[in-house]
């Protein structure tokens, strides 16, 4: 029997079909699944991830090894585009790229259609790939992926003086992942930031600093999410006061040399707790006064003229520093001690000294009488002496005042008795 050759058009177009079907690539055959996965559904921009298809034939069998996979994506891009099954398995990486967004990525093979539980509705805004069946997933993309952000800072308070603060904005997914290289953008409505932006670390943080000296509302924006405001409260500064008093007088503006004076430091209404003060009397020495729960006085005494400044300083419990002076002159004591003899009964004598400077302090009068007296001398804290004389005659007495500091006067006179 003798066989039939085909005509040279014939046996072009079989050997053309021949080599076609020998180098067309391996696909999963009809009612095959994939299920596409991938290693993160949340990145940041320039971020990837692996993508992993699996591909089962309708038995429950992997798909013969080879079987090829192609990738596709709506942003951002994946390398290879096609991979080749090894025991049902073919990966490759997705890459972000520098654009925010959500990518619809899809794995397609022959016939196969995706596995229950894999295939997603694209978001609004996104296109689906143009091959049909597979499966496919959504990769949310930098600030496409935000859904939190929430601030702290650090301290929460300032002192009216100013002080600096740390913002951190803290940036998380809708799973509450923490998204790194994330830009964030901060909003102060008092003080000066350190800078307006910042872009989140590893751990979703952007920090910037604040210095500030009044009541502050900050916020943090990253995409279209911006946090709650937090606030900054200012904390009422340190405030003391002194007043000075000589004996019932008020008035310490001038002062003779040797008198006591006296100081009281106060804390001020609505100042802030103080957690030390000191009293500096101006002339060397200066008391420490605590903490002025309650108002502390002190006297002290100016022996040696001059211009002082008494400073009363204090630090209060946030460390802020006050300070209140007065001013005070003290001159030298320029004084007249006079003496008045006056004969009350027979041979009986008062006498009676006046310190013409006022504001001193006097501990004693010394008294002596001569000739005859009663007492010839005699000690009082009063300014009058009463004593009687055994005979008439010419009465000599004497005072000597004696100041608290230490300084006297004396005066004499005389009085004839009858």
């Amino acid at each position: 029997m003798m066989s039939k050759r085909l005509s040279p058009v014939a046996a072009l177009v079989a050997a053309i079909l021949s080599a076609t079907c020998e180098h067309s690539p391996l696909t999963a055959p009809t009612n095959s699944t994939i299920s596409l996965t991938a290693g993160t559904r949340v990145l940041p921009v320039g971020g990837s991830t692996q993508l992993t298809a699996e591909v089962i034939e309708q038995a429950g069998t992997p798909v013969q090894n080879g079987t090829t996979v192609r990738f596709f994506t709506t942003l951002g891009r994946v390398d290879p585009a096609e991979a080749q099954t090894r025991n049902g398995i073919a990966t490759a990486t997705f890459f972000a790229g520098d654009d925010s967004g959500i990518a619809d990525v899809r794995a397609t093979s022959g016939g196969a259609s995706g596995s229950t539980g894999t295939t997603t509705t694209p978001a609004p805004g996104t296109t689906t790939p143009t091959s049909s069946g597979g499966s496919s997933l959504q990769i949310t993309i930098g600030a496409a992926a935000i859904k939190t952000v929430t601030v702290r800072v650090n301290p929460a308070t300032v002192s009216q003086n100013g002080g600096t603060v740390q913002v951190v904005a803290t940036v998380a997914s809708d799973t509450g992942r923490l998204l790194s290289n994330i830009p964030v953008s901060f909003n102060a409505t008092h003080g000066t930031l350190s800078s307006g932006s910042a872009t989140t670390n590893a751990a979703g943080e952007a920090s910037v600093t604040l210095n500030t000296n009044a009541e502050t509302d900050v916020t943090a924006t990253a995409g279209a999410v911006t946090s709650t405001a937090t606030k900054i409260t200012v904390l009422p500064a340190p405030s003391i006061l002194l007043t000075c008093a000589v004996g019932s007088s008020g008035n310490c503006a001038a002062i003779s040399a040797g008198e006591t004076v006296t100081f009281t430091a106060t804390r001020a209404m609505g100042s802030s707790a103080i957690a030390t003060s000191t009293l500096d009397f101006g002339d060397g020495q200066s008391v420490s006064l605590g903490s002025l729960s309650s108002p502390q006085s002190v006297a002290h005494r100016y022996n040696q003229a001059g211009t002082y400044t008494a400073q009363l300083s204090a630090t209060d419990v946030n460390g802020d520093n006050t300070v209140t002076t007065f001013v005070i002159r003290v001159e030298d004591l320029v004084a007249t001690l006079s003496l008045t003899l006056t004969n009350t009964q027979t041979r009986t004598v008062q006498a009676t000294a006046t310190l013409s400077a006022v504001g001193v302090n006097i501990a004693r009068y010394e008294w002596t009488f001569a000739p005859d007296a009663n007492q010839s001398a005699l000690t009082t804290t009063s300014n009058s002496a009463t004593v009687s004389f055994a005979g008439a005659g010419t009465k000599d007495v004497t005072v000597r005042i004696v100041l608290t500091d230490g300084r006297s006067a004396s005066a004499s006179a005389q009085i004839q008795v009858p």
